[in-house]
């Protein structure tokens, strides 16, 4: 074959590989920026604020199960609800966020209309009867099915509105279990999910010294401390242990806010 020839099919068979190698190349390029897109919007979890600001966020669960409404209704809990909690909050200026469930906003709506009207809280989403989204979880009922999970939310979420004027941007998985689908079951309904990263203790325990120290053994910049806002018999000695924790959190530098102000201009920080 002539030299000239041999060139002119040589570029003949190279022009449809190169073109075939630049349509992959560009394919692959683009499946890996959707893939960085899908990974970067993918829900997660906040379980605290940034570490570069000397703040941190109280947190309360008003937790009730159908079973505690059920001992309420019977008289044999005398009430769910601490107010000494919120008492010792006021008093001292100290900010916080509550996570309320939905049939603890209709047994107590005043104190939903309370909290929210308080410059000093927020009130956002704990499901509807504190149900665990996923089994083996405290013992707790497990809700059903996908559309009663999404239920559990949406339904809290318009009982908060039509109690107390609040739109919440926050949920908190009963128990803390859930798995990838029921996070991305909470974000398709407009909430992104809180966690914690310090555990008070506060659940059944009747020395207030011990949430205490659960909380400054573990606490730092960014800190979202879980408790509960239910008293006795669930959370007996909460009330008492915040008379020694918040000047002690103060003391350290550290300055209490909501969950949204901790928050506020972050990437918000989670797993």
């Amino acid at each position: 074959m002539p030299r000239q020839v041999e060139v002119e099919a040589s570029r003949r068979f190279r022009r449809p590989w190169l073109l075939a190698s630049g349509v992959a190349l560009a394919a692959a390029i683009g499946l890996i920026i959707l893939g960085l897109n899908v990974f970067k919007e993918r829900p997660r979890v906040i379980e605290h604020g940034p570490r570069d600001r000397p703040e941190i966020a109280l947190t309360f669960d008003a937790d009730m199960t159908r079973a505690m409404a059920a001992r309420l209704k019977s008289e044999q809990v005398r009430s769910w609800y601490d107010p000494a909690i919120v008492r010792e909050l006021q008093e001292t200026g100290t900010p916080a966020t509550f996570f309320v469930t939905g049939l603890w906003a209709m047994t107590y709506p005043d104190v939903v209309r309370l909290l929210a009207g308080d410059p000093l809280f927020e009130v956002e989403n704990h499901s509807v009867d504190h149900a665990a989204f996923t089994a083996n979880c405290f013992g707790l009922p497990v809700v059903p099915s996908d559309s009663m999970k999404r239920w559990e939310v949406s339904r809290t979420a318009t009982l908060l509105t039509s109690i107390a004027g609040v739109t919440p941007r926050y949920f908190r998985f009963p128990g803390g279990c859930y798995d990838r689908r029921d996070l991305q079951i909470v974000h398709s309904l407009g909430h992104e999910v809180v966690g914690w990263d310090v555990i008070s203790g506060d659940a059944f325990e009747r020395d207030p010294a011990v949430i205490v120290q659960n909380v400054l053994e573990t606490v730092q910049p960014g800190a979202i401390i879980v408790m509960h806002l239910n008293g006795a018999p669930h959370a007996p000695a909460t009330a008492t242990a915040l008379q020694t924790l918040i000047p002690a959190l103060r003391t350290r530098g550290l300055r209490f806010v909501t969950v949204r102000d901790l928050l506020r201009g972050s990437s918000s920080p989670g797993r």
